[in-house]
Parts: structure tokens; sequence; C-alpha cells
């Protein structure tokens, strides 16, 4: 197994702050369900001294689902931590309050690909993209799917074929 980022753990964070919001829930109800001396570092990072939100937090709030948003949340989250290194011990307890209150398999990341020659990238840490993706290659012909594979010569078939 990979070892876990600030970046996996900071994803998880913002995703689960993110399903609060569209559930119509505040910050103040998802910093509740963390102990204070786990949230007390990223407070500032959201809220205002008189507890109202920050701009990033104003525009995640109107649009949670929004990736745009949601990655400058982790920017500022990672910013903050390339910072002030020592609140990365805080991140990893509130990650594992996180898990200890969702469970681990609620927390996922989703790829959809479509089209040819994708490739899924995982391990993105700043500027750096470690590739763990797996080249597929074809060869052959026809098409690779379950039963008889049946191959045509196009010249000889007759249009009646089709229909």
């Amino acid at each position: 197994m990979e070892p876990l980022t600030s970046s996996a753990m900071i994803g998880a964070v913002v995703g689960y702050l993110s399903k609060k919001l569209k559930d119509n829930q505040s910050v103040n109800d998802f910093l509740a369900n963390f102990t204070s001396a786990t949230v007390d570092w990223i407070r500032p990072l959201f809220l205002k001294p008189d507890n109202k939100y920050e701009k990033i937090l104003e525009d995640l709030a109107k649009n949670p689902d929004s990736p745009v948003k949601q990655d400058v949340v982790k920017t500022a989250i990672a910013s903050h931590l390339e910072d002030t290194p020592a609140d990365a011990a805080q991140l990893k307890a509130m990650y594992e309050e996180l898990l200890a209150q969702v469970g681990p398999g609620a927390i996922t990341n989703t790829a959809t690909v479509t089209g040819n020659n994708n490739k899924v990238y995982q391990g993105i840490s700043g500027s750096t993209i470690n590739d763990h993706s797996v080249t597929q290659s074809h060869s052959g012909t026809g098409d690779n799917v379950a039963g008889d594979k049946k191959v045509y010569n196009i010249d000889k078939i007759d249009k009646a074929d089709f229909s």
C-alpha cells in the first residue's frame, strides 16, 4: 500500500467539508465533528474572527460541487502546511477522526476515462506528478469481446448482410 500523502488527506477533508456544505450545514457544523485541538489550526483559514466565512469558503458554500472551488480550498490548506509544517500532524489527526466517523470506504476518488490513449494519475503533490498509470497495448484484429469473434472481409459483404 502506498504511503498516505498530505494531498490525499487534504482531499478527503475538503471532500467531507464540501459534502457538509452541500447538505446545507455550516462550517461550524463541520468543525464540530472534530476535537478542538484538531481544528484550531484550520479554523483561521475558513473563518474570520467574527465567525463569518472567509472568501474561499463563501465561494465553496455557493457551489460545493465545483472542483475549482474545492481546489482553491485544498491549495489554501496545502499552502498553510508548507508555511507551518508542524500542523501536518493536526491534519493527520483530523483525517483519522474523519475516517473513524465515516469509515474508510466513504472516502474515494473516482476517475471517468473515455477515448483512447488516456492516463489516470494518482500521487499528485505540488508540481510533481507520479505516473502510476497503466499502459495497455492491444494487438490482433477484430474486437475484444466475450464469445466468438467474427472477422469480415468488407469487400465481400453485401449491404443486405447488415439489414
